[in-house]
Protein backbone atom coordinates (compact mmCIF):
# COMPACT_ATOMS: atom_id res chain seq x y z
CA UNK A 1 0.00 0.00 0.00
CA UNK A 2 1.31 3.35 -0.87
CA UNK A 3 2.56 5.53 2.26
CA UNK A 4 -0.30 8.26 1.31
CA UNK A 5 -2.86 5.78 1.36
CA UNK A 6 -1.85 4.41 4.36
CA UNK A 7 -1.64 7.70 6.11
CA UNK A 8 -5.00 8.86 4.93
CA UNK A 9 -6.83 5.93 6.50
CA UNK A 10 -4.84 6.14 9.87
CA UNK A 11 -6.15 10.06 9.80
CA UNK A 12 -9.85 8.92 8.98
CA UNK A 13 -9.29 6.78 11.64
CA UNK A 14 -8.26 9.40 14.33
CA UNK A 15 -10.30 12.50 12.98
CA UNK A 16 -13.94 10.45 13.40
CA UNK A 17 -13.05 9.10 16.88
CA UNK A 18 -11.81 12.99 17.70
CA UNK A 19 -15.39 14.38 16.57
CA UNK A 20 -16.95 11.54 18.53
CA UNK A 21 -15.55 12.25 21.62
CA UNK A 22 -15.46 15.98 21.03
CA UNK A 23 -19.33 15.45 20.48
CA UNK A 24 -20.28 12.96 23.41
CA UNK A 25 -17.62 15.57 25.97
CA UNK A 26 -19.64 18.95 24.85
CA UNK A 27 -23.17 17.41 25.47
CA UNK A 28 -22.32 15.63 28.73
CA UNK A 29 -20.69 18.64 30.36
CA UNK A 30 -22.80 21.45 28.64
CA UNK A 31 -25.84 19.92 30.19
CA UNK A 32 -24.50 18.69 33.48
CA UNK A 33 -22.53 22.56 33.76
CA UNK A 34 -25.74 24.02 33.12
CA UNK A 35 -27.66 22.44 35.44
CA UNK A 36 -25.90 22.76 38.17
CA UNK A 37 -22.25 24.28 38.33
CA UNK A 38 -21.66 27.97 39.04
CA UNK A 39 -20.06 30.42 36.49
CA UNK A 40 -16.51 30.14 37.94
CA UNK A 41 -16.67 25.86 37.82
CA UNK A 42 -17.54 26.18 34.20
CA UNK A 43 -14.68 28.13 33.73
CA UNK A 44 -12.78 25.65 35.26
CA UNK A 45 -14.38 22.67 33.26
CA UNK A 46 -13.84 24.27 30.03
CA UNK A 47 -10.19 25.92 30.62
CA UNK A 48 -9.15 22.31 31.63
CA UNK A 49 -10.91 20.49 28.11
CA UNK A 50 -9.03 23.89 26.48
CA UNK A 51 -5.47 23.17 28.18
CA UNK A 52 -5.86 19.57 27.12
CA UNK A 53 -6.85 19.41 23.77
CA UNK A 54 -4.35 22.29 23.31
CA UNK A 55 -6.61 24.75 21.90
CA UNK A 56 -6.65 27.04 24.63
CA UNK A 57 -4.31 29.72 23.26
CA UNK A 58 -6.57 29.63 19.98
CA UNK A 59 -9.70 29.96 21.59
CA UNK A 60 -8.42 33.40 23.55
CA UNK A 61 -7.33 35.32 20.29
CA UNK A 62 -10.78 34.62 19.08
CA UNK A 63 -13.08 34.96 22.06
CA UNK A 64 -11.04 36.08 24.94
CA UNK A 65 -12.87 34.91 28.24
CA UNK A 66 -13.31 31.36 28.85
CA UNK A 67 -17.22 30.98 29.12
CA UNK A 68 -19.56 28.09 28.42
CA UNK A 69 -21.40 29.50 25.21
CA UNK A 70 -18.64 30.91 23.12
CA UNK A 71 -16.35 27.65 23.99
CA UNK A 72 -19.38 25.38 22.66
CA UNK A 73 -19.18 27.27 19.12
CA UNK A 74 -15.52 27.19 19.03
CA UNK A 75 -15.50 23.58 19.71
CA UNK A 76 -18.72 23.00 17.35
CA UNK A 77 -18.49 25.02 14.56
CA UNK A 78 -15.79 27.40 14.26
CA UNK A 79 -14.09 27.82 11.16
CA UNK A 80 -11.00 28.62 12.99
CA UNK A 81 -10.51 26.11 14.60
CA UNK A 82 -8.97 22.97 13.46
CA UNK A 83 -10.44 20.42 15.63
CA UNK A 84 -13.88 21.98 15.87
CA UNK A 85 -16.32 19.35 14.46
CA UNK A 86 -17.20 20.49 11.30
CA UNK A 87 -13.43 20.80 10.41
CA UNK A 88 -12.80 17.42 12.14
CA UNK A 89 -15.55 16.10 9.74
CA UNK A 90 -14.19 18.04 6.94
CA UNK A 91 -10.60 16.49 6.98
CA UNK A 92 -11.98 12.80 7.35
CA UNK A 93 -13.51 13.84 4.00
CA UNK A 94 -10.74 14.86 2.99
CA UNK A 95 -8.51 12.59 3.52
CA UNK A 96 -11.25 9.69 2.16
CA UNK A 97 -11.88 11.96 -1.03
CA UNK A 98 -8.11 10.85 -1.78
CA UNK A 99 -8.54 7.14 -1.36
CA UNK A 100 -11.33 6.68 -2.57
CA UNK A 101 -11.00 3.87 -4.96
CA UNK A 102 -9.65 2.30 -1.90
CA UNK A 103 -13.06 2.63 -0.13
CA UNK A 104 -16.38 1.09 -0.27
CA UNK A 105 -19.05 2.83 -1.59
CA UNK A 106 -21.06 2.52 1.50
CA UNK A 107 -18.14 4.53 3.54
CA UNK A 108 -17.18 6.68 0.99
CA UNK A 109 -21.32 8.08 0.59
CA UNK A 110 -21.75 8.00 4.49
CA UNK A 111 -18.39 10.33 5.04
CA UNK A 112 -19.99 12.55 2.50
CA UNK A 113 -23.61 12.36 3.56
CA UNK A 114 -22.16 13.31 6.90
CA UNK A 115 -19.95 16.57 6.09
CA UNK A 116 -22.72 17.99 4.31
CA UNK A 117 -24.96 17.34 6.76
CA UNK A 118 -22.81 19.64 9.22
CA UNK A 119 -21.27 22.34 6.38
CA UNK A 120 -23.88 24.45 6.71
CA UNK A 121 -24.85 24.37 10.69
CA UNK A 122 -24.58 27.70 11.95
CA UNK A 123 -25.05 29.45 15.49
CA UNK A 124 -28.70 28.94 15.28
CA UNK A 125 -29.03 25.38 14.76
CA UNK A 126 -26.64 24.55 17.65
CA UNK A 127 -28.76 26.73 20.07
CA UNK A 128 -32.25 25.77 18.87
CA UNK A 129 -31.53 22.37 20.01
CA UNK A 130 -27.73 21.80 21.11
CA UNK A 131 -28.70 18.06 22.14
CA UNK A 132 -29.91 17.35 18.80
CA UNK A 133 -26.95 18.33 16.93
CA UNK A 134 -24.32 16.83 18.95
CA UNK A 135 -26.04 13.44 19.22
CA UNK A 136 -26.30 13.77 15.80
CA UNK A 137 -22.68 13.85 15.44
CA UNK A 138 -21.84 11.32 18.03
CA UNK A 139 -24.01 8.58 16.69
CA UNK A 140 -23.13 9.47 12.94
CA UNK A 141 -19.58 8.62 14.05
CA UNK A 142 -20.89 5.20 15.97
CA UNK A 143 -22.63 4.18 12.59
CA UNK A 144 -19.55 5.32 10.42
CA UNK A 145 -16.90 2.89 12.39
CA UNK A 146 -19.92 -0.21 11.87
CA UNK A 147 -20.15 0.83 7.88
CA UNK A 148 -16.21 0.55 7.37
CA UNK A 149 -15.93 -2.51 9.41
CA UNK A 150 -19.09 -3.95 7.64
CA UNK A 151 -18.54 -3.14 4.15
CA UNK A 152 -14.79 -2.92 3.79
CA UNK A 153 -12.13 -5.79 3.52
CA UNK A 154 -10.28 -6.31 6.55
CA UNK A 155 -6.65 -5.86 4.64
CA UNK A 156 -3.46 -3.11 5.15
CA UNK A 157 -6.18 0.22 4.88
CA UNK A 158 -8.91 -0.95 7.54
CA UNK A 159 -5.96 -1.93 9.88
CA UNK A 160 -4.63 1.45 9.48
CA UNK A 161 -7.90 2.94 10.06
CA UNK A 162 -8.10 1.08 13.41
CA UNK A 163 -4.81 2.01 14.18
CA UNK A 164 -5.01 6.03 13.73
CA UNK A 165 -8.36 5.21 15.94
CA UNK A 166 -7.01 3.65 19.18
CA UNK A 167 -4.37 6.09 19.37
CA UNK A 168 -6.83 8.64 19.39
CA UNK A 169 -9.23 7.03 21.60
CA UNK A 170 -6.67 5.67 24.13
CA UNK A 171 -5.17 9.66 24.66
CA UNK A 172 -8.47 10.76 25.09
CA UNK A 173 -9.60 8.43 27.69
CA UNK A 174 -5.92 9.28 28.88
CA UNK A 175 -6.59 12.53 29.33
CA UNK A 176 -10.38 12.40 30.72
CA UNK A 177 -9.38 11.15 33.73
CA UNK A 178 -6.29 13.53 34.83
CA UNK A 179 -8.76 15.72 36.51
CA UNK A 180 -8.35 16.57 40.20
CA UNK A 181 -11.34 14.66 41.75
CA UNK A 182 -9.90 11.46 40.67
CA UNK A 183 -6.61 12.19 41.46
CA UNK A 184 -6.78 10.93 45.22
CA UNK A 185 -7.72 7.05 45.83
CA UNK A 186 -8.63 7.89 49.85
CA UNK A 187 -11.61 10.60 49.20
CA UNK A 188 -14.78 10.42 47.90
CA UNK A 189 -16.85 13.29 46.29
CA UNK A 190 -18.35 16.01 48.76
CA UNK A 191 -19.19 18.57 46.45
CA UNK A 192 -21.84 18.29 44.05
CA UNK A 193 -19.95 19.97 41.19
CA UNK A 194 -17.06 16.75 42.08
CA UNK A 195 -20.18 14.36 42.57
CA UNK A 196 -20.72 15.39 38.67
CA UNK A 197 -17.21 15.36 37.23
CA UNK A 198 -17.31 11.62 38.18
CA UNK A 199 -20.34 11.26 36.56
CA UNK A 200 -19.36 13.20 33.37
CA UNK A 201 -15.75 11.86 33.19
CA UNK A 202 -17.06 8.04 32.79
CA UNK A 203 -20.33 9.50 30.67
CA UNK A 204 -18.05 11.31 28.33
CA UNK A 205 -16.27 7.82 27.43
CA UNK A 206 -19.46 5.85 27.34
CA UNK A 207 -18.87 4.01 30.55
CA UNK A 208 -21.58 5.26 32.95
CA UNK A 209 -23.77 1.60 32.57
CA UNK A 210 -20.43 -0.41 31.91
CA UNK A 211 -18.90 0.67 35.07
CA UNK A 212 -22.04 0.15 37.29
CA UNK A 213 -21.92 -3.42 35.81
CA UNK A 214 -19.07 -4.09 37.76
CA UNK A 215 -19.19 -1.46 40.25
CA UNK A 216 -22.54 -0.59 40.95
CA UNK A 217 -24.13 3.29 40.82
CA UNK A 218 -21.70 4.36 43.76
CA UNK A 219 -18.84 6.66 42.20
CA UNK A 220 -15.62 5.99 43.57
CA UNK A 221 -12.11 7.63 41.79
CA UNK A 222 -10.31 5.01 42.52
CA UNK A 223 -12.57 2.74 40.82
CA UNK A 224 -13.22 5.08 38.09
CA UNK A 225 -9.58 5.22 37.34
CA UNK A 226 -9.43 1.43 37.82
CA UNK A 227 -11.95 1.16 35.07
CA UNK A 228 -10.77 3.50 32.46
CA UNK A 229 -7.17 2.89 32.51
CA UNK A 230 -6.98 -0.70 33.35
CA UNK A 231 -10.16 -2.74 32.03
CA UNK A 232 -9.05 -5.58 29.57
CA UNK A 233 -12.81 -6.10 28.21
CA UNK A 234 -14.04 -2.08 27.81
CA UNK A 235 -13.12 -0.81 24.48
CA UNK A 236 -12.39 2.62 25.72
CA UNK A 237 -10.02 2.03 28.43
CA UNK A 238 -6.60 2.92 27.81
CA UNK A 239 -5.15 -0.71 28.40
CA UNK A 240 -7.59 -2.15 25.78
CA UNK A 241 -6.66 0.71 23.20
CA UNK A 242 -2.91 -0.03 23.75
CA UNK A 243 -3.20 -3.80 23.36
CA UNK A 244 -5.43 -3.13 20.05
CA UNK A 245 -2.23 -0.80 18.76
CA UNK A 246 0.31 -3.41 19.46
CA UNK A 247 -1.89 -6.17 18.01
CA UNK A 248 -2.27 -3.80 14.78
CA UNK A 249 1.46 -2.27 14.64
CA UNK A 250 3.01 -5.93 14.82
CA UNK A 251 0.38 -7.16 12.08
CA UNK A 252 0.90 -4.15 9.81
CA UNK A 253 4.77 -4.67 10.60
CA UNK A 254 5.42 -8.27 9.05
CA UNK A 255 8.69 -9.21 8.11
CA UNK A 256 10.27 -5.98 7.60
CA UNK A 257 13.24 -5.02 9.19
CA UNK A 258 13.66 -1.31 9.09
CA UNK A 259 14.59 0.18 12.50
CA UNK A 260 11.73 2.54 12.51
CA UNK A 261 9.27 -0.36 12.54
CA UNK A 262 10.73 -2.33 14.98
CA UNK A 263 11.14 0.87 17.23
CA UNK A 264 7.11 1.23 16.71
CA UNK A 265 6.75 -2.61 17.83
CA UNK A 266 9.16 -2.12 20.51
CA UNK A 267 7.34 1.05 21.78
CA UNK A 268 4.09 -0.01 20.82
CA UNK A 269 4.80 -3.48 23.04
CA UNK A 270 6.07 -1.54 26.25
CA UNK A 271 2.68 0.70 26.12
CA UNK A 272 0.84 -2.35 26.47
CA UNK A 273 2.52 -4.29 28.82
CA UNK A 274 2.86 -1.26 30.99
CA UNK A 275 -1.23 -1.31 31.30
CA UNK A 276 -1.39 -4.64 31.01
CA UNK A 277 0.93 -5.41 34.48
CA UNK A 278 -0.05 -1.96 36.01
CA UNK A 279 -1.89 -1.72 38.87
CA UNK A 280 -3.70 1.71 40.90
CA UNK A 281 -0.76 1.20 43.37
CA UNK A 282 1.84 2.13 41.03
CA UNK A 283 -0.43 4.53 39.57
CA UNK A 284 -0.71 6.80 42.76
CA UNK A 285 2.40 6.09 43.97
CA UNK A 286 3.78 8.05 41.19
CA UNK A 287 0.68 10.75 41.35
CA UNK A 288 -2.37 10.27 38.49
CA UNK A 289 -1.17 13.42 36.78
CA UNK A 290 2.40 12.43 36.02
CA UNK A 291 1.28 9.01 35.47
CA UNK A 292 -1.24 10.01 32.77
CA UNK A 293 1.10 12.58 31.23
CA UNK A 294 4.10 9.30 30.74
CA UNK A 295 1.26 7.89 29.14
CA UNK A 296 0.58 10.33 26.72
CA UNK A 297 4.17 11.53 26.02
CA UNK A 298 4.40 7.92 24.92
CA UNK A 299 1.45 8.19 23.14
CA UNK A 300 2.37 10.90 20.87
CA UNK A 301 6.35 9.26 20.78
CA UNK A 302 4.13 5.99 18.91
CA UNK A 303 2.54 8.07 16.66
CA UNK A 304 5.92 9.76 15.59
CA UNK A 305 7.44 6.47 15.03
CA UNK A 306 4.44 4.95 12.83
CA UNK A 307 4.52 7.83 10.59
CA UNK A 308 8.38 7.18 10.21
CA UNK A 309 7.65 3.45 9.66
CA UNK A 310 4.55 3.55 7.58
CA UNK A 311 4.23 6.82 6.02
CA UNK A 312 7.79 7.84 5.17
CA UNK A 313 7.53 11.34 6.69
CA UNK A 314 9.43 13.05 8.91
CA UNK A 315 6.60 12.48 11.71
CA UNK A 316 4.72 14.10 13.77
CA UNK A 317 7.73 15.52 16.31
CA UNK A 318 5.02 17.41 18.91
CA UNK A 319 1.71 16.61 20.43
CA UNK A 320 0.46 19.86 19.06
CA UNK A 321 1.44 18.50 15.10
CA UNK A 322 -0.46 15.43 16.19
CA UNK A 323 -3.21 17.16 17.21
CA UNK A 324 -4.05 19.21 14.08
CA UNK A 325 -2.42 17.26 10.93
CA UNK A 326 -5.76 15.99 10.59
CA UNK A 327 -5.95 19.09 8.27
CA UNK A 328 -2.61 19.02 6.07
CA UNK A 329 -3.54 14.91 4.57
Amino acid sequence: MLSRTAESFFWIGRSVERAEYTARFVNVHFHLLTEIATQEDQANIWTRYLEDTGELEAYTKIFGEVQTRPVMEFVTLCRDNPNSLTNLIAAARNSARGIQDQLSSEVWHFINDFYLSLKEKTEFDLWSDTHHLLRHVRNTCYTLDGVVGSTMVHDEGWNFYRLGLNIERGGRTARLIDIPVLSDPTTEPRRISEYHQCLAALKSASAFEAYRKFFSAQLVPKRIVQFLLFHDKFPRSVRFSTTQISKIVERLAGSSRRAETRQAIRLSGALAADLEFGSLEEVYSTGLSPFLAQVLEQFDQLSNLIALAFFRTSGYSTPSQSQTQTQTV
